[in-house]
């Protein structure tokens, strides 16, 4: 058993319930509203906009491969990501982090906090949930041909059959794979934590996509998809 394995053994049911989260189930069934489709693009526009793999790449071992990756995927998650789509509709101001909702700011803060203090075995399980969407979507959309989906729903899920994005799975499973045996017991314990939580965050970025809600505390009404800016006599009171 790979030690990618062993963590997804640790998560137990809880990665069942990520990769076949009513989204995603609904995704696949040709069901999945637009507004629910909408919500978790423009809710993943913050993470892109934060380039938070930035700040994971130096913690990589001198010219290793996870690295060189990583900053192509700084260049695509800035220039040809279908989410950035959206930003037309929503604004600059969705690429901030003032737009995301606290299911969204909690992953994002989780990555930062990880790539400062982990190690770069942590780092690996941290990002391996996310980057395990070719198998998540790519795979399946392959496999099952889902048939009738709306236009962007199968741009968006043709991204993850690109090789770049197959590529990048693969070495940050490797990277597991070759971290996670030679660490001490309490270190492995550490990393199949880290990967846990990873889950545990992407479950809930779905979970307000799917329920089209995720409010602030304080926020009043939820006015959309976005955190809403405060209005001028807000920010003056």
């Amino acid at each position: 058993m790979t030690f990618v394995e062993d963590c997804i053994a640790f998560a137990g049911p809880v990665w069942q319930r990520y990769i076949h989260h009513p989204w995603i189930e609904a995704l696949f069934a040709g069901r999945l509203s637009e507004a629910q489709f909408e919500y978790w693009l423009a809710q993943d526009l913050p993470y892109l906009g934060e380039r938070v793999t930035a700040v994971a790449v130096g913690k990589a071992p001198y010219n290793h491969p996870w690295a060189k990756l990583e900053i192509e995927y700084l260049v695509r998650a800035n220039a040809t990501r279908v989410e950035r789509r959206l930003i037309d509709k929503h604004g600059e101001f969705a690429t901030t982090r003032w737009a995301a909702r606290p299911r969204r700011e909690a992953f994002i803060n989780f990555f930062v906090r990880t790539a400062y203090e982990g190690t770069f075995g942590e780092i690996c399980c941290a990002y391996y949930p996310c980057y395990a969407f070719p198998d998540t979507f790519g795979l399946r959309y392959r496999a099952e041909k889902p048939q009738g989906l709306p236009p962007m729903q199968v741009a968006w899920v043709e991204q993850w059959v690109d090789p770049f994005f197959i590529q990048l799975r693969d070495v940050t499973a490797d990277a597991i794979n070759e971290c996670g045996p030679a660490a001490l017991p309490r270190d492995q314990e550490k990393m199949k934590w880290i990967f846990l939580r990873a889950i545990n965050h992407q479950i809930g970025t779905f979970d307000a996509a799917w329920n089209l809600s995720d409010p602030w505390p304080g926020e009043g009404e939820e006015t959309g998809v976005m955190a809403a800016a405060p209005l001028p006599e807000q920010q003056a009171a």
